[in-house]
């Protein structure tokens, strides 16, 4: 997990060189990268169920984040309300 961990962050501190729209980009890369992952391994009928266990983790990593980057202390909360 580390491994993976550090190449993900390499390829933010890439990004973020580069500026704010490749920032923007690299995040939305990600993001499709984890979608298409979750469409390869998952059920089609356990999709809302792992999507909203994936958007839960994001808000520990954006609370986190938070936390480390800005001593801001909180909890994001996310809801998903529905999904077609």
């Amino acid at each position: 997990m580390q491994e993976q961990l550090a190449v993900l962050m390499k390829w933010m501190e890439e990004a973020q060189e580069k500026g704010d729209p490749a920032v923007h980009d690299h995040l939305k890369m990600v993001a499709r990268i984890l979608g298409l992952q979750m469409a390869q391994m998952a059920k089609v009928d356990e999709m809302p169920q792992l999507l909203m266990k994936l958007i839960d983790e994001i808000g520990k990593g954006v609370t986190a984040g938070t936390l480390l980057k800005h001593g801001v202390s909180g909890k994001l909360d996310v809801r998903m309300f529905n999904i077609s």
